[in-house]
């Protein structure tokens, strides 16, 4: 046997010790501005690599350059499981998700220890997923900032 969780941090253990239901689901979001011929292979690997702890990942942009780009995100996305959202800025609500991500059904608790201790702002996330975890309760105010 390997004790896996012997040096998480303990945000993560408490996530880890509440989720056996897994009654949340998190998602992951690589925002860019534009996807064009000189970006899209980059940002959709950024996406890739930054998601592989989510139950879901998307590349979110606000525009595509052209249908060959919109080819090859249908290909890679295929290929990777990574879903695609056009962003409108304007009004949100109004995005469409362009290519659903593939859901994975658990979490990795071991990447994302690894990034909650490189990343203060992500560490502040699982924070807030442990509290929900213990409480049942999501505080808005906390969520949108």
């Amino acid at each position: 046997m390997q004790a896996l969780d012997n040096k998480w941090n303990d945000l993560v253990k408490t996530c880890v010790k509440h989720s056996s239901g897994q009654n949340v689901r998190l998602w992951s979001f690589e925002v860019k501005k534009e996807l064009n011929n000189s970006n899209i292979r980059s940002s959709f690997f950024q996406a890739v690599s930054n998601s592989s702890w989510a139950n879901e990942g998307y590349l979110v942009a606000t525009s595509i350059s052209t249908n060959e780009v919109e080819e090859e995100l249908r290909m890679l996305s295929a290929l990777h499981g990574i879903g695609v959202i056009i962003l409108i800025p304007e009004n949100p609500t109004e995005s469409e998700i362009l290519l659903p991500a593939r859901r994975r059904p658990e979490v990795d608790w071991q990447s994302i220890n690894r990034i909650l201790n490189e990343n203060s702002d992500f560490k502040n996330f699982i924070e807030l997923v442990s509290i929900y975890y213990q409480t049942g309760r999501i505080r808005t105010q906390d969520w949108n900032r």
